[in-house]
């Protein structure tokens, strides 16, 4: 009896050794940090947890229908470079997800050329490397040049809004993602397709203030003249400045047709923001995600069947 369980304990450490070799051959090394810029830093550690917070819905109008949305703030008018390591295509022409792999991002806010909108890339790269493993631009550009995987242009533009750790989406559970810059974590929240060009909403000042901030008419809303109906959805802004009167009453107008039916002045764009809808007359727009969320793999324990670079 003492010998069969020595024969058993054997028999169990052998296979729990060669599970641990096993599972040592698919942890992936993490690769070193590239070094950042001060800027980069910077920006890095405002997207810290400590800056975490719900991301409030502000009212609008749609030529006199109730809308809200949330900000991202002021952006560039351009998009940025999001790329997405994938094992190929499917049959139907659908992306087959890397289980767990991250986006990786080219920018972050409150640097350069930050918008929130990001021209999606596919990184090709059949089996030949492990979730997670490309963390940076210059590695999947290195692999894509030594021939190791290839680049496929998704053809448009995606609104994924990068924000502190931690932070959540008010009125809306949706889970947030994360996904890498120069190696590092970031945590964002996928609207899905949106065009790139911008749309006006006119926001109602009673002038600047000393220091040339506008003073804003804190009672009226917003007022916008596209509603996000079908992709890709208009989220980034061009906001105007219009400037009544001490006689006019707030939110008696509602609509951008209103307005210019008016003698109220209203400024040229002075800057644009990323202001994606979330919600008319109460109900929630239906967005359509982006391929990074709909076809991640998030019930296989282990990849998909792979296909070959295309």
């Amino acid at each position: 009896m003492s010998r069969m369980t020595n024969v058993v304990r054997v028999v169990t450490i052998a296979i729990v050794a060669a599970a641990m070799r096993g599972e040592a051959q698919r942890t992936v090394a993490e690769p070193p940090l590239s070094p950042l810029s001060p800027e980069a830093m910077t920006a890095l550690d405002d997207l810290s947890s400590r800056f975490a917070g719900d991301i409030a819905l502000h009212q609008g109008w749609f030529r006199d229908r109730a809308i809200m949305y949330y900000d991202f703030g002021r952006v560039a008018e351009t998009a940025g470079r999001v790329l997405w390591p994938i094992h190929g295509f499917d049959a139907r022409g659908y992306p087959v997800a890397i289980r767990g792999q991250r986006p990786i991002f080219s920018t972050l806010p409150g640097l350069q050329g930050y918008s929130g909108l990001w021209q999606l890339d596919y990184i090709i790269v059949a089996d030949k490397v492990q979730p997670n493993q490309l963390r940076d631009l210059a590695g999947t550009d290195a692999l894509v040049k030594n021939k190791r995987a290839a680049i496929r242009d998704a053809g448009f533009t995606v609104n994924l809004a990068i924000v502190p750790k931690g932070s959540r989406l008010e009125r809306d559970s949706t889970p947030s993602l994360m996904g890498w810059y120069e190696g590092r974590e970031v945590q964002f929240f996928d609207f899905g397709r949106s065009g790139l060009t911008p749309v006006p909403l006119i926001a109602f000042i009673k002038g600047l203030d000393s220091t040339g901030a506008p003073d804003f008419l804190r009672e009226q809303v917003n007022i916008v003249d596209t509603l996000p109906v079908t992709p890709p959805y208009a989220d980034m802004w061009h906001v105007r400045f219009a400037r009544p009167d001490s006689t006019y009453v707030p939110n008696t107008l509602k609509g951008a047709a209103a307005v210019a039916a008016t003698t109220i002045p209203v400024d040229p764009p002075n800057s644009v923001r990323n202001c994606p809808v979330a919600i008319v007359d109460g109900a929630r727009v239906q967005r359509v995600p982006s391929p990074i969320s709909m076809f991640a793999d998030l019930r296989s324990l282990v990849p998909p069947a792979p296909t070959k670079p295309q």
